[in-house]
C-alpha cells in the first residue's frame, strides 16, 4: 500500500484519530517549535536574529483553534544576528537553545543558551566559532542526563555538509566538555531523541534519496543499530526528519517530502507524520499538508505532545504554522519515558504516563519536556553526563 493511500485513509485503524488545520500565527521568521508545559502550550519562534519563546494559546475547542501570543514572548537569546536554531526542554523544565551565525563565512558559527522555565538565561557559551568546515545550519540537540549539546554536520568539497560529524557536549555553564565522532552522517534537519524506555540515543536523518534513516546508539554513543525505510512515493526526495517523540509504545516523527521536479528547489515541500514501532516498523503514514513544492511550501518540521494532543509546527513562506494532531490514546501500553533522577535511567516509579510530551515524554528526556516534571537541575544533568564518559574526550563511532 502508498504512503499516499495511508495518508488518506484516517480510517486506518491508529493512533491518529484528526487532523487539523495548518493555522498561521501571524508571526514572520522560521524554526516554530511547540513546548508543552503543565497548564498549556509554548511556542519558540526564530525572528529578527534571535530565538523567542511566548505562550501558544487554545482559544476553542476545534483543532483549528490556537493563537500565538506576541506581546507577551521573551527573548531567550542575547545575539542579535542568529540565523538557524534548535530548542530542547531539559528534565528540570529549562529550556537549552542552539543557534548558528555567520561570523566571517556561511554558519561557521553556533553559539547555546541555557534558560530556566521563567524563560531566564542562566548560561550561555561558544559550540564552536569561525570554523567554516563545519555545517553549523539545521542543527540536532539533546538536554538530557545522559548528555547535553548540539550534533553539527560537515562541509564536503563541495559544500554539501557530506564531511564528519560531530555531537560537541556541554555542562551546565555552556562550556564544551567533549566531542562524539558521528562519522560522515548528513545531520543537516537530523533529530535526536534520549529515549529513557529502551535506554539509547536516536538519530533520525535523510539524506534526500526517499528513505529516513533511524541509528541507535547507547547513552555512550556506542553504536547499536540503524534502520533505513523508503517512505518517499516515486519522483520525490525526503529530508528534515527533525522532530522525534515517544508516544506509549510508538515513535512520532514528522519530516518532509517534495517533487524532485517542482519549482523552486530548496527545501520547501509537504509534512508528512509517521507513526513507527519501537522496532521501527511504519504502521501510520500521515500527509499533513497539501503544498505545492516551490517557495509557497513548508519547512522546518516539529512535533510534541501533551496528553492527547500532537502539535506539529513549521513555517510556509517564513510563516509560522502551528497543525494539531489528535490521538487515540486507547490502544497505548504503560510506558514509562522519564529518567532516575539517580543515575539517569528509566523511574519506573512514574509509568504509564499518558500525558508524556516532547521528545522524551513527560518525564526527563531532551526535547519537548513538560516543565517541572523532573526536578533534575542543569548541574546534576552535568555530573550525570561526565560521569558516564570520559570529560573532555573526543570519543569515536561504537
Amino acid at each position: 500500500m502508498s504512503l499516499l493511500l495511508l495518508a488518506i485513509g484516517l480510517a486506518h485503524a491508529g493512533i491518529v484519530a484528526e487532523i487539523g488545520p495548518p493555522v498561521e500565527t501571524g508571526t514572520a521568521g522560521t524554526w516554530a517549535r511547540a513546548l508543552p508545559t503543565e497548564d498549556g502550550w509554548r511556542l519558540g519562534i526564530g525572528t529578527a536574529g534571535n530565538f523567542h519563546i511566548g505562550p501558544l494559546l487554545q482559544t476553542g475547542s476545534g483543532l483549528g483553534d490556537w493563537e500565538f501570543d506576541e506581546r507577551s514572548k521573551s527573548t531567550v537569546t542575547d545575539h542579535g544576528d542568529l540565523k538557524d536554531h534548535n530548542v530542547q526542554m531539559c528534565p528540570d523544565g529549562g529550556y537549552y537553545i542552539v543557534s548558528s551565525a555567520n561570523v566571517v563565512d556561511h554558519n561557521d558559527s553556533a553559539y547555546s543558551w541555557f534558560a530556566d522555565a521563567d524563560l531566564n538565561i542562566v548560561a550561555s557559551g561558544v559550540l564552536e566559532e569561525r570554523n567554516p568546515s563545519r555545517a553549523h545550519n539545521d542543527m540536532a540537540a539533546l538536554c538530557s542526563p545522559w548528555g547535553t549539546g548540539a550534533a553539527f554536520g560537515g562541509y564536503g568539497d563541495g559544500g554539501g555538509g557530506s564531511g564528519e560529524s560531530i555531537f560537541i557536549e556541554q555542562d551546565e555553564t555552556a562550556t564544551n566538555i567533549g566531542e562524539i565522532d558521528l562519522g560522515g552522517r548528513f545531520l543537516m534537519g537530523a533529530g535526536l531523541l534520549a529515549d529513557a524506555a529502551t535506554d539509547r540515543i536516536i538519530l533520525t536523518t535523510a539524506e534526500h534519496s526517499g528513505e529516513l534513516t533511524i541509528t541507535t546508539f547507547t547513552p555512550e554513543w556506542a553504536e547499536l543499530s540503524e534502520v533505513k525505510h523508503t517512505v518517499a512515493e516515486p519522483g520525490q526526495r525526503t529530508y528534515w526528519p527533525s522532530g522525534i517523540i515517544r508516544v506509549g509504545q510508538y515513535y512520532a516523527v514528522v519530516m518532509m517530502s517534495a517533487d524532485d521536479t517542482g519549482p523552486g528547489g530548496g527545501d520547501t515541500g509537504n509534512v508528512y507524520l509517521h507513526i513507527l514501532t519501537e522496532d521501527f516498523d511504519i504502521v501510520e503514514s500521515h500527509k499533513l499538508t497539501d503544498l505545492q513544492s516551490g517557495m509557497d511550501a513548508a519547512m522546518r518540521p516539529w512535533v510534541a505532545r501533551r496528553d492527547d494532543l500532537l502539535l506539529v509546527t513549521y513555517d510556509v513562506m517564513t510563516q509560522h504554522t502551528v497543525q494539531a494532531v489528535s490521538l487515540d490514546l486507547s490502544g497505548i501500553d504503560e510506558v514509562d519515558e522519564g529518567f532516575d533522577e539517580e543515575d539517569g535511567g528509566a523511574d519506573g516509579d512514574d509509568a504509564g504516563d499518558a500525558d508524556a510530551s516532547g521528545e522524551d515524554g513527560d518525564k526527563g528526556g531532551c526535547a519537548t519536556v513538560s516543565a517541572g516534571s523532573s526536578g533534575l537541575t542543569l548541574a546534576a544533568l552535568s555530573m550525570l553526563a561526565v560521569g558516564r564518559r570520559r570529560n573532555g574526550a573526543t570519543l569515536p563511532r561504537g
